[in-house]
């Protein structure tokens, strides 16, 4: 009995001691969190503190204590590597957790924070889903819609601007719901709303929302955030073609916000002035973009019309240098846009593509060293002006033959859209070679007309306009399985799957187009968006390949037409 009673008294001692230990180790963390977003302590400083904490937690092997170490290193630290390594190890030791409320779930938001600050956009998607499965698994409102809004926001650079509208509108309901409500992060959802209603060409819900958000700012006395919404409504403006209203919108807004808020609103204010043709006030806000360019490597994909227009002006002025300078700054953020985005769904339609833009660049540099060798020897001049003459004058007569012949088919190709029916369409701009074969044999009759007739509702209810549609989906549609689905499409569309919804899509985005004018004011993405595509490119490539035009050169046609009209 003696010794059972010392056995109690030795574990109570030790439980007690664990306890101690872990209420210690738990008092230096709240110490250590105060530290981290303090700006008079130096990250050296905070890491000698944590290192000293983790060699604790370590000994109590305690890796929700040690993840939480890692933690706070990952968000004092500076520098993407450090922050990022930091980050990863403390995933390391809390992925396994499951009830924690907090871990991992915090490290997977601030990872995704991290690795959206470097552009790395898919992988900063990626830990917020992993963040939003943890949540699932816990079941943590707290974190559940700050996770929605950054992937809202996420999905809005990448121009997936329903599916982010339907994240911002489900926070926003979220906020509206606390009690005292956020008004910051309300505001904020807001903006992110009227930004979407703008890049999408949705201009009438802009206006409403921006009403409402410098309303709500001023109420509370968030004037930052009311200019925010000030400038926005003068990018609004733009889009609307009101550029003077613009422009006073814009400069209202500006002096309140901070700098890198101003960037999009200097590519507008240079918009606006060019339109007025106001070209020197133009040039000055677009020389500032290529100035914020050259410090951080960095525009969002909208602002490539900026290196566009000042290369045209220096071409206008003659000024050789000034034209290679911008057409070498363009291919310079083309190259970083292509790396930043490529596997994203937001994609810039170009007026100049890489090629031509290599070919001027070395057209440029051709013609300086001609100049520079004019200089030092004058006896060639005249063979290097006839040389240049000749040369332009070819170029000028195949471009003149080459653009009237591109010119002739591109207006054959509009007609026959425009007056001929979608088979007499198919059959003159060739869309589709494939003959249609009997049907399979180990199908049976009944199967076939059934799918057919349900492909039929399928197609009169414009089903196929769901985004990410697989060949699985469309089987449960039409009641049957992927295999017979893809056969009886084979056999009796003459295509496979994709090109049969591609198909599909373009053809009613072609007729939207030419019937409905508000389809005539939208962006390309927002177009690919109705159409049911992931994204702008695959949308531009899929519509060349079935009428044989670019959609941008589609919808001018129509607007010119209807103009006429």
């Amino acid at each position: 009995m003696k010794k059972i009673i010392t056995c109690f008294c030795l574990f109570f001692v030790v439980m007690i001691s664990y306890g101690q230990k872990e209420t210690t180790l738990l008092d230096e963390i709240e110490i250590l969190n105060q530290k981290v977003y303090q700006k008079s302590v130096s990250f050296e400083e905070f890491k000698i503190d944590v290192e000293v904490y983790l060699k604790k937690a370590k000994k109590r092997k305690s890796n929700l204590l040690i993840g939480r170490g890692y933690y706070m290193l990952g968000i004092k630290a500076p520098g993407f590597e450090i922050r990022n390594t930091y980050l990863d190890s403390a995933v390391f030791y809390t992925k396994h957790i499951k009830d924690n409320p907090d871990f991992p779930t915090l490290i997977y938001i601030a990872k995704g924070s991290v690795l959206y600050e470097k552009r790395h956009y898919n992988k900063a998607l990626d830990q917020y889903l992993l963040a939003e499965s943890q949540i699932q698994l816990t079941k943590n409102s707290t974190y559940e819609y700050y996770v929605k809004f950054n992937i809202g926001f996420l999905k809005r650079v990448l121009g997936n601007y329903e599916e982010a509208e339907v994240l911002f509108k489900e926070y926003i309901v979220h906020i509206k719901n606390q009690e005292p409500i956020d008004t910051s992060n309300y505001l904020y959802a807001l903006f992110q709303l009227s930004s979407i209603y703008y890049e999408s060409g949705q201009v009438e819900k802009c206006t409403a929302i921006n009403t409402q958000g410098i309303q709500i700012a001023s109420d509370n006395n968030e004037k930052e955030l009311a200019y925010l919404f000030v400038i926005n409504e003068g990018i609004n403006l733009n889009i609307k073609g009101q550029y003077q209203a613009s422009i006073d919108s814009i400069e209202n807004g500006t002096p309140y916000v901070s700098a890198r808020d101003r960037v999009v609103s200097d590519f507008y204010l240079a918009k606006s002035y060019a339109a007025i043709n106001k070209k020197e006030k133009a040039i000055y806000y677009f020389k500032k973009i290529d100035s914020i360019f050259n410090k951080t490597n960095n525009l969002l994909p909208p602002l490539r019309t900026t290196y566009e227009y000042l290369i045209k002006d220096s071409k206008s002025k003659k000024d050789l240098e000034l034209q290679l300078y911008y057409t070498n700054q363009l291919l310079k953020f083309d190259s970083i846009i292509h790396a930043d985005y490529k596997n994203l769904s937001y994609t810039i339609t170009k007026e100049y593509d890489n090629l031509k833009l290599v070919a001027d660049k070395e057209h440029l540099i051709a013609l300086l060293k001609k100049e520079k060798d004019a200089a030092i020897d004058e006896r060639d001049w005249t063979i290097e002006i006839a040389i240049l003459i000749s040369s332009l004058l070819l170029g000028g007569l195949l471009y003149y033959y080459q653009s009237k012949r591109k010119y002739k088919k591109y207006k054959k190709l509009y007609e026959a859209i425009v007056n001929k029916s979608n088979a007499r369409i198919e059959e003159e701009i060739k869309v589709q070679n494939i003959k249609t074969v009997k049907v399979a044999v180990d199908i049976d009759e009944d199967v076939v007309k059934e799918v057919l007739q349900q492909l039929d509702a399928f197609e009169v209810e414009h089903l196929y306009l769901t985004n990410q549609l697989s060949l699985k989906d469309v089987a449960k549609i039409v009641n049957t399985n992927s295999k017979y689905l893809s056969k009886i499409i084979n056999s009796h569309k003459g295509k496979n799957f994709t090109t049969y919804i591609n198909d599909l899509r373009i053809d009613y985005l072609v007729d939207r187009i030419q019937h409905d004018p508000v389809y005539q004011k939208y962006t390309i993405t927002a177009i690919a968006t109705e159409g049911g595509f992931s994204n702008p490119q695959a949308f531009y490539r899929v519509f060349q390949k079935r009428t044989g035009l670019k959609p941008g050169y589609f919808i001018k046609k129509v607007k010119e037409d209807q103009q006429k009209d």
